[in-house]
């Protein structure tokens, strides 16, 4: 939350950066507010953070892999004109404004049970109240409980027995249950806890940025740049990772949202999915994205086809192998969103456990630290 510029890493570890990037930004986000990953995170450096909750590393080498060639012109039906069209949609969409941008977002891991024939999706929530003018977070996670992924999973979950926990200590670490914990933690600007989402561009800049698809590249490859001293091709995927920011939680402006997109329109292997609903049975269509910074996953962005606006992301195995096969859905996203006068209904930090950092009033702690 609001902190102010750290020093630039050295040197962009590889290996740490597959790694963190293997997972679904939302993941990243909830497990590093959830799981006792309390400390003050830099902006445009959480991506050189390796964390404990990460389930499988992948081990990258300093040797660029090989890039697909240019981008083929876009044709009727794929997937740079399905970006197109939704930044055509997005930019006409009204400029709002509030005190607060309010982003909920629910997400789910999905893991097979140990020594079962189905699977569960383990989901979460996580809330995101954003002062964009005073560059500040409050954020709240919750354990929504777990369910059988699929209409196959379920019915073999009846047969089991309808379970209501599962044990997934040996592949998640902990024990998860069909009615969910509730509230796992909030945090509120300046208190112990001082989560914030990893890596993003700092809001200040948002206003900055330009609102044409080249120019945005150009600028946000600068950004990066100036804070990682890495390739270009690593340099290049974080861009991509930034634009997808752009494109679909931060605030951005309906002109930077619709740059966003035509950003990754331009990128390589971009491919339309065609129609389809996300997981809170919204209709949509979607498009692909190659996850070149994990290897064997695409990310797959869902779209409304009226506004423009995002609705969901999806990230599938591309490859078998490590226990999952080729098309396997591995986590999921959807996103609400929307700018708000209503201020978060919490002002202090708590999370169970540890005891000790629960309710922490702001008043009683250094805000200026956080600044």
């Amino acid at each position: 939350m609001c902190i102010r510029d750290s020093p630039t890493p050295s040197q962009v570890r590889q290996e740490e950066l597959a790694t963190l990037m293997s997972l679904p930004r939302t993941t990243r986000r909830a497990r590093a507010a959830t799981r006792s990953a309390r400390v003050r995170r830099p902006l445009l450096s959480g991506l050189a953070l390796a964390t404990a909750s990460v389930v499988a590393a992948v081990v990258m080498t300093d040797t660029a892999p090989e890039r697909p060639g240019p981008a083929p012109s876009a044709t009727l039906g794929s997937g740079s004109q399905v970006l197109l069209a939704a930044a055509s949609h997005v930019e006409r969409q009204p400029a709002a404004s509030g005190k607060y941008w309010y982003v909920v977002e629910t997400l789910a891991d999905r893991q097979k049970v140990p020594g079962k024939n189905y699977s569960i999706d383990i989901r979460q929530e996580v809330r995101w109240w954003t002062a964009a003018a005073k560059n500040r977070y409050w954020s709240q996670s919750l354990d929504v409980g777990a369910r059988p992924a699929t209409e196959a999973d379920e019915a073999a979950w009846k047969a089991d027995g309808s379970p209501m926990s599962w044990d997934m200590r040996d592949v998640t670490g902990e024990i998860v249950t069909y009615a969910g914990k509730g509230e796992i933690a909030h945090d509120a600007p300046g208190g112990i806890a001082d989560s914030m989402p990893m890596g993003e561009v700092p809001l200040r800049l948002l206003p900055t940025l330009p609102t044409d698809a080249k120019a945005l590249r150009k600028r946000l490859f600068e950004l990066v740049d100036k804070h990682y001293n890495g390739p270009e091709w690593t340099l290049d995927r974080i861009v991509v990772e930034d634009a997808v920011q752009l494109a679909t939680t931060l605030p951005s402006t309906p002109a930077l949202r619709a740059a966003a997109y035509r950003l990754l329109a331009a990128e390589p292997g971009v491919r339309s999915l065609g129609d389809v609903k996300d997981h809170a049975g919204r209709t949509g269509y979607a498009v692909a994205l190659t996850a070149e910074y994990a290897p064997g996953t695409e990310r797959r962005l869902i779209f409304d086809k009226s506004t423009g606006m995002p609705l969901g992301q999806e990230m599938v195995s591309t490859r078998s192998g490590d226990g999952r096969k080729k098309g396997d859905l591995l986590s999921y996203t959807t996103f609400t969103m929307k700018w708000t006068n209503q201020a978060p209904p919490f002002n202090t930090d708590y999370s169970d456990p540890p005891a000790d950092l629960r309710s922490v009033p702001v008043d009683e702690l250094d805000v200026e630290t956080a600044r």
